[in-house]
């Protein structure tokens, strides 16, 4: 029993740092939606402020030993912060655009923390969508809609593209960056090769599965069988301690009624 009470708390003492350190993440994440939501009421000064406390609070959780942030992770987070800061302080920037930059900066924050149920993985819906527009305008030979569908799906892919640096593994992410610089190399040569349309499908494929890949990882193997052994461990326990109890009431009914009959 001793090794049992052992094994659960040495259990619970290896999940309970990262649970400490997905709520101080919150935190951070927290601070960007209070800056998100002054972007939407128009008080860019003020969105501003919270941004400069997020960066202050992101540091000093940076520095800190327990904080497992790799420097590559620090510079994708860093330069998405100075985007959303400069676009804040620019007032001929579109608002929308001021939105979806601290946006971006909130998903690759949280993608920081949250790797089995990401937001940016919310996106998927748009980014697809955008995607579809401009499959539907290469069918149709449509040269200038093409190129606006094209606009508007880089548009919704740099939102995510923060999180998916953070997010997926160096391999990934270079087919990405290939496929990135693929679109804007050859955007006004595509409609007349079939050479481009085999590659908007190689695109789309890789999309689906980077969001497939990752909806199917959401609970790792690892979560489910510590979920599993604990769980285990809290019923024998309980099952172990309430047994006790009985059996510790009934040698002291059989002893009154011993004492009794004397």
């Amino acid at each position: 029993m001793k090794r049992t009470l052992i094994g659960l708390i040495a259990f619970l003492i290896i999940m309970f740092p990262l649970r400490i350190y997905a709520e101080e993440w919150s935190e951070l994440t927290g601070l960007l939606d209070d800056s998100l939501q002054l972007v939407k009421r128009n008080e860019d000064e003020k969105a501003v402020q919270v941004l400069q406390h997020f960066s202050e609070q992101f540091v000093i959780k940076g520095n800190e030993k327990k904080q497992e942030v790799t420097p590559d992770q620090v510079r994708v987070i860093s330069l998405a912060y100075d985007k959303a800061k400069q676009s804040l302080a620019e007032e001929d920037v579109r608002k929308q655009v001021k939105i979806d930059n601290v946006l971006a900066l909130q998903l690759a924050v949280d993608a920081q923390v949250s790797k089995y149920q990401p937001l940016w993985m919310e996106r998927e819906g748009k980014v697809m969508d955008a995607f579809s527009q401009m499959e539907k305008a290469m069918k149709k030979e449509d040269t200038g809609q093409f190129q606006q569908t094209l606009n508007t799906f880089l548009h919704e892919f740099n939102i995510i593209y923060p999180s998916l640096m953070i997010a997926l593994p160096e391999n990934e992410v270079q087919r990405v960056n290939a496929h990135l610089s693929y679109l804007d190399e050859f955007r006004n040569v595509m409609l007349k090769t079939k050479g481009g349309q085999m590659q908007l499908g190689i695109i789309k494929g890789d999309l689906q599965k980077i969001f497939h890949t990752v909806k199917k990882d959401e609970i790792a193997p690892s979560l489910i069988w510590f979920m599993t052994i604990t769980g285990g461990l809290i019923l024998f326990t309980l099952t172990y301690v309430g047994w006790r109890k009985y059996k510790g009431e009934r040698e002291k009914r059989k002893s009154n009624v011993h004492s009794k009959n004397r």
